[in-house]
C-alpha cells in the first residue's frame, strides 16, 4: 500500500471518530467575552450565546473562543455554525441558544453545506478535506494533500452542478471534484493563494475571493481563470490589504484597510462609500449587508459597531459588547433586526 493511500486511511479513521455530541477539552466555565453575540435591536443592545450546557449552577460555553467566520444553515436559519480560531466547528440547532462541537481541529480553513441536501457538509482541515453525510456526526476524508505544508485555503460548490466541489490550495492552485469528492484533478493555477471563494448567486459563473496581497479576485469561467481589480483600485491606496466581502444582487461590496468599496454593475465601476473610522486605516474586520435591503450595510472594527440605513452615505456607531474585536456579522433573513456577531481577540 502506497503512502498516499496510508495517509488517507489514517485521516479518515480520524474524522470518523468525531461525533456530534463532541466537546473539546479547552471550554470555558467562568466568564468571558468571545464567542458569539446576539443583538434583537440592530445593535442597541447585545447578549453573549455561547452556552453549551447548563450543570447545577454553573454552565460550559464557548466564550473564551476565538471565531473566524460564521453562517447559517442554508434552509434554517435556527441552524448557525461557527468556525473558530483553534477550538474546531460548532453548531447550534435552536438559534445560538446552545452549542455542539461537531469537528475537532485546530486550523478549519473553510466549510461549505450542500444548499439542497443540508445534511451533507464539506470542510478544508488544515491539508485534507473532510466530508459528512450526517451533519456532523462521522467525518470522512475525501481528499489529503501528499505535503503536510500544503493547506486546503477555501471550498466552493458550483451551484448549476452540485456535485462540483472546488479547493484552493496555500500553493495557488485549484482542485476540482466531479462527484462530489470521490476524485480529484487540477483544475486551474491562478498562481495565489485564494480564501473564501464564493460564487455570486446572480451569476452562476462568477466567483468572487480573496487572493493572497493581493486583495479582491474574481473568476467569471467557473474558476478557470482570474482576473484582479488593480487598475480599478489604483485610485485606491489600501485596497489591496483585503478584509471582507459581501455579494449583493448586482455586485459586489468590498472592505479593505483603504475603507469601503461598491459596484453595482458586477465590478465594472467602483463608489467609494465615506466613512467616519479611521482615515489611514478604516480598521473594518466584518462586513454585511441586509439581504433584502442593500441600503442597510454594518460593518465592525475593534472596537466599534457601524449601522448605515442609506447605502453608506451616514453612519450610527455603537461600542462592541466584547473587548475583542468584530470577526464576522451574520444578519438573519428572516427578520434582519436580528443579527449575530463574532468576535476575536486576534484583530
Amino acid at each position: 500500500m502506497n503512502t498516499a493511500k496510508i495517509k488517507l486511511i489514517i485521516a479518515a479513521i480520524s474524522f470518523a471518530l468525531l461525533g456530534a455530541a463532541c466537546t473539546p477539552g479547552n471550554i470555558q466555565t467562568t466568564a468571558a467575552d468571545g464567542g458569539i453575540w446576539l443583538t434583537q435591536d440592530r445593535g442597541e443592545a447585545w447578549q453573549p450565546k455561547n452556552n453549551i450546557y447548563i450543570e447545577g449552577s454553573g454552565s460550559k460555553t464557548i466564550a473564551n473562543t476565538n471565531i473566524k467566520k460564521i453562517f447559517f444553515s442554508p434552509r434554517d436559519t435556527r441552524k448557525i455554525f461557527a468556525i473558530t480560531e483553534r477550538d474546531g466547528l460548532w453548531v447550534s440547532w435552536n438559534a445560538a441558544n446552545n452549542w455542539d462541537m461537531i469537528l475537532a481541529s485546530s486550523k478549519i480553513n473553510d466549510v461549505k453545506i450542500d444548499p439542497i441536501d443540508t445534511k451533507i457538509i464539506y470542510a478544508a482541515v488544515e491539508g485534507a478535506i473532510a466530508k459528512t453525510v450526517d451533519e456532523g456526526v462521522i467525518w470522512k476524508a475525501i481528499y489529503t494533500s501528499d505535503n503536510p505544508q500544503v493547506l486546503i485555503t477555501s471550498l466552493a460548490q458550483d451551484p448549476k452542478k452540485l456535485s462540483n466541489i472546488l479547493a484552493a490550495t496555500s500553493e495557488g492552485d485549484i482542485l476540482i471534484s466531479e462527484n462530489s469528492g470521490t476524485s480529484w484533478r487540477e483544475f486551474s493555477s491562478p498562481g495565489i493563494t485564494l480564501y473564501d471563494m464564493q460564487f455570486h448567486p446572480g451569476r452562476n459563473e462568477t466567483i468572487y475571493a480573496h487572493a493572497s496581497g493581493v486583495g479582491l479576485t474574481r473568476s467569471r469561467d467557473s474558476g478557470k481563470t482570474w482576473e484582479y481589480f488593480d487598475k480599478e483600485f489604483a485610485l485606491y491606496p489600501g485596497a489591496n490589504n483585503f478584509r471582507d466581502f459581501v455579494l449583493v444582487p448586482s455586485g459586489v461590496v468590498y472592505a479593505s484597510q483603504y475603507g469601503l468599496l461598491r459596484s453595482l454593475n458586477h465590478g465594472r465601476d467602483w463608489v467609494s462609500l465615506p466613512l467616519i473610522s479611521g482615515k489611514n486605516d478604516a480598521n473594518i474586520y466584518a462586513l454585511a449587508v441586509n439581504p433584502d435591503d442593500p441600503l442597510e450595510l454594518y460593518y465592525g472594527t475593534r472596537s466599534n459597531f457601524y449601522i448605515s440605513i442609506d447605502g453608506g452615505f451616514n453612519w450610527i456607531p455603537r461600542q462592541l459588547p466584547s473587548t475583542r474585536g468584530a470577526s464576522d456579522i451574520l444578519i438573519n433573513p428572516d427578520d434582519p433586526s436580528i443579527i449575530y456577531l463574532g468576535v476575536n481577540r486576534s484583530i
